[in-house]
């Protein structure tokens, strides 16, 4: 589909919220956005001719579907957030996918109580369920919200959850690294912190979403404290630095466009910054290598270098992904045929295994192979 923004809001000194409508060719009311609360949706930009791909979590909430708002923060290693943040206007247009994932709160079923816990740009998916909740005047659902910042500064949407937490039945609490202000925490979340805070944690449904070592601190901590982690959902963020950025594109030189996918031979080669140091002894470059794409019938060759989601890709063909570490498991797809080795399956469950689904930001195959993309 494509979006047109149509407003921009600064959140933070580096976080700003993008709103953005659909643009439709038909005459008629404007199209409304479909999204569960918590999931994302993937930006599809273009570098001479290269598609690359970035997901974010929608921060506003269906009850609200006129606009779709992503909130985003420039990292400097990020290609596609300095774009967003320090190029896109009011007006402009870019084309995504349609909303995607099973972080949200249909799909997880929580319990009556709620524990959100979230650190940085991680508020995102979280803001947009507090948001749902609080529009539909929920009663049913006691939520604890626990956000972690560097600074009260860093807070993303600070007045906004203080206002829910007066006028509805959210509890709002801040844990802050530095300078923490009078009723926030100061440091960082610990666990007993969380357990006076939340006493009664085991009774809880605990959603969490940040950087992978603040989820991987929230996790021992939850281990630590017996928590039944059937209980425990989580959305991950990778890092922006181990994302496939093709060699030479720059915020200034991508594309807001769609574009046909290129062949072989025009198609610009992945810099070598962006291979896994450690490659497996796959198959050598020869006829054999290719990746056969059933649904949208492609083939292309590739190379050791590669992983699924970069040959995809390069054939531009949207892959939604989101932590790019294989991890969350958004970029899974079906390997109909052939061997696909991974660097980790920990996105994939024993179901997905045995139906023969793999990850494709962190597979590569080895000779040749059918993907369903």
């Amino acid at each position: 589909m494509t979006l047109e923004c149509v407003d921009i809001a600064s959140e933070t000194h580096d976080v700003k919220s993008f709103y953005f409508r659909i643009v439709s060719d038909e005459q008629g009311p404007p199209l409304l956005w479909p999204h569960r609360p918590g999931q994302f949706v993937t930006l599809r930009l273009w570098y001479k001719g290269t598609l690359i791909p970035r997901s974010y979590t929608v921060s506003s909430p269906p009850t609200r579907p006129s606009l779709l708002s992503l909130t985003i923060k420039r990292d400097p290693a990020g290609l596609v957030s300095r774009f967003m943040h320090d190029r896109l206007s009011i007006g402009d247009r870019l084309s995504c996918t349609s909303p995607g994932g099973n972080f949200d709160l249909y799909s997880i079923k929580p319990r009556r109580k709620i524990v959100m816990l979230t650190g940085g740009a991680g508020i995102t998916p979280a803001m947009s369920m507090l948001r749902y909740l609080y529009d539909m005047r929920a009663t049913e659902n006691e939520v604890i919200f626990i956000h972690s910042a560097r600074t009260p500064d860093d807070i993303i949407f600070r007045d906004e959850t203080l206002l829910m937490s007066k006028q509805s039945h959210t509890k709002v609490h801040y844990v802050c690294a530095q300078h923490a202000e009078p009723g926030m925490e100061n440091g960082f979340l610990s666990k007993e912190i969380l357990q006076r805070i939340v006493p009664d944690i085991h009774d809880s449904t605990i959603l969490t979403c940040g950087p992978t070592p603040y989820m991987d601190a929230v996790k021992s901590m939850l281990n630590e404290i017996g928590v039944d982690m059937n209980n425990y959902h989580e959305e991950s963020f990778g890092d922006p630095s181990k994302r496939f950025n093709p060699g030479g594109a720059t915020p200034k030189t991508l594309d807001l466009g769609c574009s046909e996918s290129t062949t072989k031979s025009d198609s610009p080669r992945f810099h070598e910054d962006n291979a896994t140091s450690e490659i497996p002894d796959l198959a050598a470059d020869t006829e054999d290598c290719t990746v056969r794409f059933s649904i949208s019938n492609q083939t292309l060759t590739y190379s050791p270098q590669e992983t699924l989601l970069q040959v995809a890709t390069r054939a531009g063909i949207a892959v939604a992904t989101n932590c790019q570490m294989g991890l969350c498991g958004t970029c899974k797809a079906k390997c109909t045929a052939g061997n696909v080795v991974m660097d980790t399956t920990e996105g994939l469950t024993d179901e997905d295994m045995s139906n023969g689904y793999v990850l494709t930001c962190v597979g590569r195959a080895n000779g040749l192979i059918d993907l369903e993309l």
